[in-house]
């Protein structure tokens, strides 16, 4: 019964922290990642917007590839995670632009009266 007395309490240890990204890399360039895939994002719509309007196929295709880009850097370094979404907004815009210059074309081609 002494042997119970001496012992101390039982304390549960603390929870984890959250962490930015993986602790694979240094904090300098798991910031810099992230404001990598930011600048991606926000070029990807830029691109994406004015491939609505014209050039679809260009523009469509480079919105695509930055929103690609940022995906990929989200799960390498596992930074952004909130962004994820946005960068997936990014490649579908990109996908309309190049599927809305396709059909442009194929109506062009197949009803050339309307155009001239």
């Amino acid at each position: 019964m002494s042997q119970e007395q001496n012992e101390a309490p039982f304390v549960p240890p603390p929870p984890p922290q959250p962490s930015i990204g993986s602790s694979l890399y240094p904090p300098h360039v798991l910031e810099q990642k992230a404001k990598e895939v930011s600048d991606n994002i926000r070029t990807g719509f830029i691109l994406g917007g004015i491939g609505v309007l014209c050039f679809g196929f260009i523009l469509g295709y480079l919105a695509y590839r930055r929103g690609s880009d940022a995906m990929q850097t989200i799960d390498i370094y596992e930074v952004a995670k909130d962004k994820r979404s946005l960068a997936m907004a990014v490649k579908v815009i990109g996908i309309v632009d190049i599927v809305g210059w396709a059909i442009g074309l194929i109506v062009r081609f197949a009803a050339p009266e309307v155009f001239m």
